[in-house]
């Protein structure tokens, strides 16, 4: 199925005016770009229902003012290797709360250290295609138009402008193997081997051969590795592991095991 431009502005309708209420915090297009664009990757791909609730933000409310700084932060590093002051990516508490209790399993500042590849691919992938849809103030405008002669009673009805019956071609693709992969979030201090996770799939569960890979997380020191990456031989595979689920608990050795479903969006 293709979409047309106008279907992706108006499936895109909160993520647009999050845009607005970001920018009418005084902040420049560059800094409520780079915020969006992560806030639609962790909307998008996994399931965080975040736009919404920066939307409804009031002005000045602290809460926002966090949410662009820890935004711009986790940006920056994923993207460029690098954070600005002042905003450390050592603490981001409001993006972990934005993201519910679902989220706040997985996410924190080291889900983006340990994911960053993955993460910047996917970031990348949204800016240059949805989130460019987003910003862009002239079809918004003319989608407005189309709306407000819509509901008038002129005769014939209005056609909406070219721009907006253009069909959203995406050319850029992600790798087929961020379409098999899955998050996963062990207890830090009594934490599980790859070993142990792939045996309880292909093994105690009874999957097989399902597991390409999974990467564990080298934290530094005086911590114990939190995160990990499985990446299934196939989506299907991956699917019928998770049993359809988009997230699960899995008790593994005693130890709860928390497994998110990435989710690319095209």
């Amino acid at each position: 199925m293709v979409l047309l431009v106008w279907q992706v502005l108006e499936a895109n309708q909160t993520a647009r005016r999050a845009y607005q209420r970001v920018l009418f915090e005084s902040t420049g297009r560059d800094v409520a770009k780079k915020v969006i664009c992560l806030l639609l990757w962790l909307e998008m791909t996994m399931g965080f229902q975040v736009l919404g609730s920066v939307a409804t933000m009031t002005p000045g409310d602290m809460s926002l003012a966090r949410v662009i700084i820890e935004g711009c932060a986790v940006y920056n590093y994923v993207l460029h290797g690098c954070y600005e002051q002042p905003a450390p990516l050592a603490d981001i508490p409001t993006i972990v709360a934005l993201c519910g209790v679902r989220g706040g399993r997985l996410v924190d500042s080291r889900f983006f250290m340990f994911h960053k590849d993955i993460v910047a691919r996917g970031v990348a992938f949204i800016r240059d295609t949805f989130a460019a849809l987003i910003f862009d103030d002239y079809l918004h405008a003319m989608l407005r138009r189309f709306k407000d002669d819509s509901n008038s009673f002129l005769i014939p009805t209005p056609l909406p402008a070219p721009e907006l019956m253009a069909p959203f071609i995406v050319l850029a693709r992600l790798p087929p193997e961020d379409c098999r992969t899955a998050f996963v979030a062990i207890p830090e201090y009594d934490p599980l081997s790859s070993q142990d996770i792939l045996e309880y799939f292909e093994r105690r569960l009874m999957f097989g051969p399902c597991i390409e890979r999974i990467d564990t997380e080298r934290p530094g020191a005086g911590q114990g590795p939190k995160h990990c990456v499985i990446v299934f031989r196939s989506t299907q595979q991956r699917d019928e592991a998770m049993f359809q689920e988009t997230a699960a608990f899995f008790r593994v050795n005693n130890g709860d095991m928390w497994v998110q479903r990435y989710m690319p969006p095209l």
